[in-house]
Formats: C-alpha cells, structure tokens, sequence
C-alpha cells in the first residue's frame, strides 16, 4: 500500500479534520437542498420525479464507481454484496431515517408507479442473482429497464403542476 508509510496524524489534529469534515458535509448538504428547490421550480420537474431518477442517479455514481473496481480486481462478491447492501439500507435505512425525522405522506404516483417498479426490478436482479451465474446480458437488460423507468417517469410526471403568482 503507498500509504503505509505514512505518518500517522495526531489525535487533535484527526479530530480537527473530523470536524471540518462534518462542517462541509453539512454545509454542502444545505447548499444541495437550496440548490434542488431552485431546479424544481426552474424547471417544473416534481420532487418525487427528481427524487426517484436524477437526484439517485447522480448521488450512485461514485457507489457504482466503488462496486466497479473490486469487480474488476475479480473480487466480484465484493461489488456485488455492496450493491445488495445498498439497496436494503437504501429501502430500510434511508427510509427509516426519513421518518424519524419526520412522517410523510406518500404521493399516488409513488404508490402506483415508483414502489412497483421497485418491487419489479428488484425481483428481477434478484432473480438474476439467484442463477448464481451472472452473465453481462443481464447487466444490459437491467440497465435498459432503469432507463425505459427514467423515460417514462419523465415522460409521464415530468411536469409538475405550478401555480401562477
């Protein structure tokens, strides 16, 4: 490892990194949160469309840039448990974490379109797994269904209502 080397910080200044760490962390997620209402409104996109394609899209892609390499390194079980684990901490963690904070109601569209296509595609790389044999076709037919769910989100709640001032 290159960093074995190295030499170790000390305690106040790991803590001081710590909390520097934390203050953009907050600071960048308050940014974000102002920064999305803004998109929002500007372009008429329903939070729950945002939500359930752009906002996870981006916010995956450094978990798909992590899951990518140990697969590439033929540590396959890593990526793979890694993806398994997020989507149960995504569904239950995330989730939970939400509601604590405070109940919600949930929306008709997610009801009707966004927790079946959950339930569906997740059925479906769950079968996937369970042939215990997983070939790239699958990795095509699961990302063709996350795109026809990106185009028809799009397609059919892409515009929200807004109320004229």
């Amino acid at each position: 490892m290159p960093f074995d080397s190295a030499r170790p910080l000390p305690g106040w200044a790991a803590i001081g990194l710590a909390v520097v760490s934390l203050v953009g962390l907050v600071a960048g997620a308050a940014m974000t949160s102002i920064g999305t209402e803004g998109l929002l409104k500007e372009f008429r996109i329903q939070g729950a469309l945002f939500g359930a394609t752009i906002a996870t899209l981006v916010l995956t892609l450094e978990d798909v840039l992590l899951t990518v390499e140990p697969t590439r390194r033929g540590a396959a079980d890593i990526g793979i448990t890694n993806v398994i684990g997020s989507v149960v901490f995504g569904v239950t963690g995330k989730l939970g974490i939400i509601l604590r904070a405070g109940g919600s109601v949930v929306d008709d569209e997610v009801l009707s379109w966004h927790l079946p296509v959950l339930v569906g595609m997740t059925a479906l790389a769950a079968y996937f797994l369970h042939t215990g044999r997983l070939r790239r076709w699958h990795g095509y037919v699961l990302l063709a269904a996350y795109v026809a769910y990106w185009g028809v989100s799009l397609a059919v709640f892409g515009e929200a209502p807004v109320e004229a001032d």
